[in-house]
């Protein structure tokens, strides 16, 4: 894949999210068997290898949500929710590294000043951005047209290692240290160190490494504050031609953590059928178990699971985009059901892909078998909390009983 056929996308089919849509799923679903091929790779490294983000690079998989003024593709959530499924079903990792990357692009074009926003994209070239909103530790002080960073260290940076910028979460503070909001800050990374800490059982490629600043500078034209993102405040700054700019911005924050998600579900039950015809039940007559009843009914119950999540998925999305076509804010309760969506279609696919493992026998726990891989990337992908369905069902249930939402991020 080369960098020239992106840029075919771009100056061709621009105004036509279809076509990139299409073009984008042929490159990503080609890429599938050469990232399962790259797993050992992958998980040795505990981060994506060059190899892999150049070739996401070249595809264009790494442009969706970059805008056409710079270069990008700017395609519409359902097209980044096609493609990252695409890439997560080769790799887990992969998928969510994706995700993580476009969505920090988002952020950065969708939320930042604009003077900010001039100096992420303003080379024209490969951008790639990361971040965390919440921090571990934040000790920052208020000074003379901006913030110092005196200690700060934020945990799970998905994709860092292969970003330019960093988005972190940092308190906004007055000159008295008073705490007056939570804000977003754009570092460059190479104010950024990385504790190379990212030792997990699963989505090892994603490179969540924690990172920590210290004694650092950022102006106040790098900084925004949640609580204006949070109400949408910036979605008047965009016009019709980028209403991708315009979505609400924590429905889009949790929504996309369920992508790689989908690809991971997929995978599962791809690999589940191909290995079931020369699969027996030991300790039955059934020397196939693909004859067995049982076996129907896991099949079908985890193909139902998979599919009712994704229509899940998909009914956020669109109602996303097209609020974001539309240049409104979803109500309160409405973001705050896409946060229990998000949750629950979380959850049912993690239990497709137990269904699944639970039926592959003693095989599963074969360290080298893919379906074991696949089956730890699943559980973890279901372990971020933002996805984390009891706290996102309390939050809508709440909510739906007439009580004030228990947190700020909806």
């Amino acid at each position: 894949m080369t960098l020239a056929a992106a840029t075919d996308i771009r100056s061709t089919n621009a105004s036509d999210d279809a076509s990139i849509r299409a073009d984008l799923l042929r490159r990503a679903a080609a890429m599938v068997p050469t990232l399962r091929a790259r797993a050992p790779e992958v998980d040795a490294m505990a981060r994506l290898p060059e190899s892999t983000v150049a070739e996401l690079d070249d595809a264009g998989i790494l442009d969706m949500m970059v805008p056409k003024r710079a270069g990008g593709l700017q395609a519409s959530l359902r097209t980044y929710m096609e493609v990252v499924s695409e890439i997560g079903r080769g790799d887990g990792s992969a998928g969510w590294a994706c995700a993580l990357i476009n969505v920090c692009n988002w952020m950065a074009a969708a939320c930042l000043p604009k003077a900010a926003r001039d100096e992420v994209f303003a080379s024209g070239g490969k951008v790639r951005t990361a971040g965390v909103l919440s921090p571990r530790k934040a000790v920052v002080k208020r000074v003379e047209g901006g913030y110092l960073v005196e200690e700060g260290m934020w945990g799970f940076n998905s994709g860092v290692y292969h970003a330019q910028w960093d988005l972190l979460g940092i308190p906004l503070v007055d000159e008295a240290g008073n705490v007056l909001d939570q804000g977003m800050a754009l570092f460059p990374t190479s104010d950024v160190e990385f504790l190379n800490d990212w030792d997990t059982i699963a989505l090892r490629g994603s490179g969540s490494t924690s990172v920590t600043v210290k004694n650092k500078f950022v102006p106040d034209s790098r900084v925004t504050r949640l609580s204006t993102i949070l109400a949408g405040d910036y979605i008047a700054q965009f016009g019709d031609d980028e209403a991708l700019y315009r979505m609400a911005f924590m429905p889009v924050a949790a929504i996309i953590l369920t992508f790689p998600a989908l690809g991971i579900a997929r995978a599962a039950q791809e690999m589940f059928l191909e290995k079931l015809p020369g699969r027996g039940i030991q300790y039955t007559w059934y020397e196939k178990q693909s004859e067995a009843t049982v076996t129907h009914l896991q099949a079908g119950e985890a193909s139902a699971m998979i599919d009712a999540a994704r229509l899940i998925v998909e009914r956020c999305v669109d109602e996303i985009d097209a609020h974001g076509r539309a240049g409104t804010m979803p109500g309160e309760l409405t973001r705050a059901r896409i946060r229990r969506d998000t949750g629950y279609a979380s959850k049912m696919m993690w239990d497709a892909v137990d269904i699944l493992a639970s039926a592959s026998g003693g095989s599963l726990a074969g360290a080298r078998n893919p379906f074991n891989r696949v089956w730890r990337d699943a559980r973890v992908a279901n372990l971020h909390g933002i996805v984390c369905t009891t706290t996102n069902l309390e939050l809508y249930g709440r909510m739906l009983c007439g009580q004030a939402p228990n947190t700020p991020l909806v």
